[in-house]
């Protein structure tokens, strides 16, 4: 999605907005800071973090993404949305108010592809509008085919891992796999099979309805590799009520060792 013109200086030259990429250290975030910074009117300057109050993240841990910040060289803001607040888009819209006054941000990108849900616009891009001053989302990609995407990524070098996936549509061999092109296959069989038999909602490519998160631990930008050491098994919690999915597969951020070489 195109991003307004940006103002033009004195000297007639385009003056860059300064842009954050909202960040969980997945493969669609990655892909949307990638295009954020090839896109001549922004100026990517930070990543930013939406974060649950003192709830962890076991797909996305923040040591591993402030290992991949430091790999990247981009400065990681955390805007915290507090565990008790009953308005999660006001706590939503107040962060983006305070990183846009204290750091200068007019741009926030996400590599959502979908809308979420009963979610009728994109959730980042009702915040901005809501945040108001100028500020604005940057979706570049939105209805992107979820396989095109998956083969953009491989294609510019980023190197994946399945962080948490979800039974019934994977198991627990998943777990600190490669996504790659033999991954991608057994995934597209996966969705097919789905087709096949009716399932209400088959696995989307993309795990756009949360059927697996994965991590970035190298890419076109990275200048040193973010390496995972596994300490134990992938463990598992279950699921009850109403969902398709039996349960959660996942490394706890507790058993990885990650460090920078």
């Amino acid at each position: 999605m195109a991003v307004a013109s940006s103002e033009i200086t004195t000297a007639g030259v385009a003056k860059k907005d300064i842009a954050a990429i909202s960040w969980t250290g997945g493969k669609d975030c990655n892909l949307a800071l990638l295009y954020a910074k090839r896109d001549p009117a922004l100026d990517v300057r930070y990543l930013i973090c939406f974060r649950p109050e003192e709830n962890a993240f076991r797909a996305h841990p923040v040591p591993l993404m402030r290992a991949q910040a430091d790999s990247i060289g981009l400065k990681l803001l955390f805007v915290h949305i507090p565990k008790d607040t009953d308005d999660y888009m006001q706590a939503y819209v107040d962060g983006i108010r305070k990183v846009r006054d204290e750091y200068g941000i007019k741009v926030i990108g996400t590599g959502d592809m979908d809308l979420v849900g009963t979610m009728e616009r994109n959730w980042i891009e009702r915040c901005c509008e809501q945040a108001g001053g100028g500020m604005r989302c940057y979706l570049p990609l939105w209805m992107m085919d979820r396989r095109e995407c998956l083969s953009a990524l491989l294609k510019e070098g980023f190197e994946i891992v399945f962080t948490c996936v979800k039974s019934p549509f994977f198991d627990e061999s998943w777990i600190n796999r490669i996504l790659d092109e033999h991954a991608m296959a057994q995934m597209q069989g996966i969705a097919d099979r789905g087709l096949k038999e009716g399932i209400e909602k088959p696995l989307d490519l993309g795990g756009e309805r949360g059927e697996y998160h994965t991590m970035c631990t190298n890419g076109p930008f990275y200048k040193e590799r973010v390496v995972l050491d596994v300490n134990c098994e992938p463990h598992r919690d279950d699921i009850k009520g109403g969902t398709n999915w039996k349960g959660n597969i996942h490394n706890a951020d507790s058993v990885w060792t990650i460090s920078l070489k």
